[in-house]
């Protein structure tokens, strides 16, 4: 059985979510076609994306406003070393 190919998300919003929401693991990366940040989660996040879209699944506001924090950190970090 090969490698499972990790799922890539570019909106900050859902990423933030699915970290509040699982504490799963994302790694931020440059996207090297178009420069732009996307996040790949190596676990399969199929099931939280549709919760994002779909159900009213309750997370603490405060978990997810400190992990948008986060991401935002991880876009203008990347973005400042791309312009170095």
């Amino acid at each position: 059985m090969g490698k499972k190919e990790p799922t890539v998300l570019e909106s900050p919003d859902v990423v933030a979510y699915i970290i509040s929401a699982t504490k799963k693991k994302v790694r931020p990366f440059l996207r090297k076609s178009d420069h732009k940040v996307c996040f790949a989660f190596d676990e399969d996040v199929t099931n939280e994306i549709e919760q994002f879209y779909n159900d009213n699944t309750l997370i603490p506001v405060s978990d997810y406003c400190k992990n948008l924090k986060l991401i935002r950190s991880m876009i203008f970090t990347l973005k400042a070393g791309e312009q170095r």
